[in-house]
């Protein structure tokens, strides 16, 4: 069995910032709040729903809410979060509580949000940043501290405010001093040189956050997301920590298992129990032979490595959040029992995930295509079958029809009133959740091509047809990345991941989203088994990707939505004709097509298409075949046409006589036939003319 490495030539960082919502109220109300113990308080789920802006007067000092936020000043003191005012007060009698602002009838966290932004693009300026949550984010600083090991001439510089600079040793902590500036001459040991470096560059980028936003933030360095993770969190606040190779097993040895990734719950109950170990040094002790017998081959490789401190995460840039989401809990006798009062919510929540859309997509070029609505029903709840269950967190999901609240809850609904359909009387929702997700570029500086194809809008009904099985558990686990929901639901958290692009999926002008190979789900947690493999996107199917999302057709097998060729009006495609059924290729037609002359509202069956100067930008050889299918589709459509058309009715038997000597005497003239054929008495005239 091969020893695991460390990777030593990579330096990352977890940056923390420090009690980040207690810091954007003190900056926003300095006079009142700066260096004072204050907090911030959640809103009353039971009291008035009114809105209460950023900007509004939020000194609620005799509130007795949940403390979402402490200040360093007020930790002093004994205070914590999760305390209720009273008792923080009790043990500080001058804490200033803020209430967190509200907006649809729940909490607001916009201005915690748009701050955590700003430090992102500070911190983005010298390296891969890959946001965690509203006040974290993951750095990979390695490209950078390579450049500046060459500008020192390979000795790294002392960071700025040295004294805020902490290194773990073998044995314990490290003077930073005396770690940095070494006898002349003297070896660094693998990795650590390049650890100093990035420990350098992330003391300038700490003081950036400091000068220019006046935020105060916590580090810790090293070679992996895991101990960078734990070493932010060993010095605070505005602290760094970095930790060497040689410190991990001093630093990982007495940790309880349980605070390590994955390990905090069921599985790691597992492994404390069958291996009778507790801390983090006795499950490294454990020989790997050991660990294959009882976890088989895939499990003991990754804990072997992980009790080293060691794992397979990579940093990935991404400054923005995969899905934008809010949710709300309805405890004891405020869950919800009806369908109208689910609507009602919906309606609220949808309001909020509207104005944020509308917000990114401005500021970011893209826009969703995914909804998904979660929910779990409040215990106890009976299934269809009367028995007694404990609570379940389900999710549904459908295609985004418009980024507007009233369609958003409507389809939402019908999603919940499908599942109570089926599990009959007795149902209650404790928390229900809204996401977007699947986020596809739009037109920015420069108009994207995917602009000009265009889908059928669905109706509720349709697109909860479309989706009346769940989707896979990546995009169950609710809420996704959005703080909001963690906020309503604590301890819950995930991101949705991809469908292919809808630029895919439009190339077909009625392209569908195919859920008939999905199978029942219900969410329960990061185990909750293999997620079924939809097949790849084809070559055709990726014709219309931009460039940089070629990378999404790989990914799309991981997921539960398939692209369907079929033809069809919105998201259900109807059976088209013979070349359709058998998975031809169905492009849509150009400008005022058949669909269009047969009636159909722009928009609609054949009539959506491909504007004629988008079809001009592709390559040539993708021109000719949209070209050869749309004549074969408008042929196709005419054909239709005339079969939908009634005969007239029945010419009496002297016309039909008169009819055919008139054919027996023609002369085979193309001319004279085509006269005969149009003019009166003529087989045209018992059809309209297409």
């Amino acid at each position: 069995m091969a020893e695991v490495q460390m990777p030593c030539q990579k330096v990352l960082a977890h940056i923390d910032l420090d009690a980040f919502y207690a810091q954007v109220e003190a900056l926003r109300d300095p006079a009142r709040l700066a260096g004072k113990p204050s907090g911030v308080v959640q809103y009353n789920p039971y009291g008035d729903l009114k809105t209460l802006a950023p900007d509004d007067d939020r000194l609620l000092n005799n509130s007795n809410g949940s403390l979402i936020a402490v200040s360093y000043e007020a930790r002093a003191a004994g205070v914590k979060r999760n305390m209720r005012g009273d008792a923080a007060r009790a043990l500080c009698p001058d804490l200033q509580l803020v209430q967190v602002p509200t907006a649809h009838g729940k909490a607001d966290l916009t201005l915690y949000r748009d701050a955590g932004k700003r430090v992102l693009d500070i911190l983005a300026r010298k390296a891969t940043c890959e946001r965690a949550s509203i006040d974290e984010c993951y750095l990979d600083l390695t490209n950078e501290a390579q450049k500046l090991l060459v500008e020192c001439c390979g000795a790294p510089p002392l960071p700025m405010n040295v004294e805020q600079v902490h290194v773990m040793g073998e044995g314990g902590a490290l003077d930073a001093d005396t770690w940095w500036q070494r006898p002349a001459g003297a070896r660094w040991e693998n990795g650590d040189v390049l650890l100093a470096c990035g420990a350098a560059v992330i003391a300038e980028l700490r003081d950036a956050v400091k000068q220019e936003l006046g935020f105060t933030c916590s580090a810790g360095i090293a070679h992996t997301k895991l101990l960078a993770k734990l070493a932010s969190g060993l010095h605070k606040p505005a602290q760094q920590t970095v930790v060497p190779a040689a410190a991990v097993p001093g630093l990982l040895g007495p940790l309880p298992i349980s605070k390590l990734r994955q390990l905090g719950g069921k599985f790691g109950a597992r492994v404390a129990q069958e291996l009778m170990v507790q801390t983090v040094g006795e499950l490294a002790a454990v020989p790997q032979a050991t660990l294959q017998q009882l976890f088989g081959e895939k499990d003991e490789s990754w804990l072997y490595a992980l009790a080293r401190g060691v794992d397979d995460g990579e940093v990935t840039e991404r400054t923005l959040p995969k899905s934008l989401s809010c949710g709300k809990t309805f405890r004891g006798n405020h869950a919800l029992v009806e369908v109208d009062s689910v609507h009602r919510w919906l309606l609220e929540l949808a309001g909020e995930l509207e104005e944020r859309l509308a917000t990114d997509q401005q500021a970011n070029h893209r826009s969703a295509t995914l909804l998904t609505v979660s929910f779990a029903a409040a215990p106890p709840w009976a299934g269809s079958d009367g028995v007694w269950q404990s609570s379940k967190s389900l999710s549904r999901s459908c295609q985004l029809r418009r980024p507007q609240a009233a369609p958003m809850a409507e389809d939402a609904t019908a999603l919940i009133r499908r599942w109570a359909k089926e599990h009959g009387l007795g149902w209650s929702i404790g928390s229900l959740f809204l996401a977007a997700s699947n986020f596809q570029p739009t037109a920015g500086p420069g108009v994207s091509i995917t602009k000009f194809f265009r889908v059928a809008p669905a109706t509720a009904e349709e697109s909860a047809m479309q989706a009346s099985r769940p989707t896979s558990p990546a995009l169950m686990a609710m809420p996704p990345a959005d703080e909001s929901a963690q906020l309503e639901q604590p301890g819950r958290c995930g991101e949705h991941s991809g469908q292919p692009p809808a630029a895919a999926r439009s190339v077909y002008g009625q392209g569908t989203v195919d859920n008939t190979n999905r199978g029942e789900q219900l969410v329960a947690g990061p185990n909750s088994g293999p997620v079924p493999a939809a097949p790849s996107l084809t070559k055709h199917q990726q014709v219309l990707l931009p460039p940089n999302e070629a990378c999404c057709a790989d990914r799309a097998a991981a997921d539960t939505v398939t692209v369907s060729p079929k033809g069809g009006q919105g998201p259900v495609a109807a059976s088209g004709n013979a070349a359709e059924q058998a998975g031809a290729r169905h492009w849509p037609a150009l400008g005022d097509s058949a669909g269009q002359k047969a009636g159909n509202e722009p928009g609609e069956g054949a009539g959506s298409g491909v504007d004629p100067d988008v079809l001009a930008e592709l390559p040539p050889s993708i021109q000719r075949e949209i070209r050869a299918q749309l004549k074969a589709q408008q042929m196709t459509e005419r054909l239709k046409e005339k079969k939908r058309k009634p005969l007239a009715s029945q010419p009496p038997a002297g016309a039909l006589q008169q009819r055919q000597g008139q054919t027996q005497g023609r002369t085979g003239s193309s001319s004279t036939a085509k006269r005969q054929r149009s003019g009166a008495g003529g087989i045209g005239s018992f059809y309209k003319p297409s």
